[in-house]
């Protein structure tokens, strides 16, 4: 378990095994109150990668405001990667989005030295790119929803 704290949140990343129920039960509520309500997309959220994946927990004042996964290579990619990464709406505008996945290369560039690659929503493709992702294909649809596949070397 590694924890960060800044001035108003705090950070933490485990392992799938290493979370409680509660602590699962906040991130899949938050993905599916964004990625299920907020974007009308009905689709089984939680999948076999989350339990070989590390999840980062950014909570303020004890509330989940953001999460994301760091996948290790060869589960989505043969390189590692980062999945559902998500804000909680209240918290937007504030560049967690960006905090949350500096972190997230940050992390997986120590844990799995190499390239990263990503599916990015396509109305991201920008914010990826100024982080340095490369777009690699598409559009493509992913669950319906158009997608671009994104590598950021190593």
């Amino acid at each position: 378990m590694l924890v960060m704290k800044d001035l108003e949140t705090q950070w933490r990343w485990r392992h799938f095994d290493c979370l409680d129920a509660r602590s699962w039960h906040d991130i899949l509520k938050l993905r599916a109150d964004v990625f299920v309500v907020e974007q009308n997309c009905p689709y089984c959220d939680p999948d076999d990668k989350d339990p070989q994946s590390w999840h980062l927990e950014c909570s303020s004042r004890d509330q989940l405001i953001a999460t994301c996964r760091a996948v290790p290579p060869a589960v989505s990619y043969s390189e590692s990667s980062i999945g559902r990464v998500v804000v909680a709406p209240t918290w937007r505008g504030q560049n967690l989005g960006r905090a949350v996945m500096q972190r997230a290369i940050a992390f997986n560039r120590a844990m799995w030295p190499g390239d990263i690659r990503i599916s990015g929503q396509a109305y991201l493709q920008d914010f990826y790119q100024s982080l340095g992702f490369n777009t690699v294909r598409g559009p493509y649809l992913e669950d319906n929803i158009p997608h671009y596949e994104m590598l950021l070397s190593g």
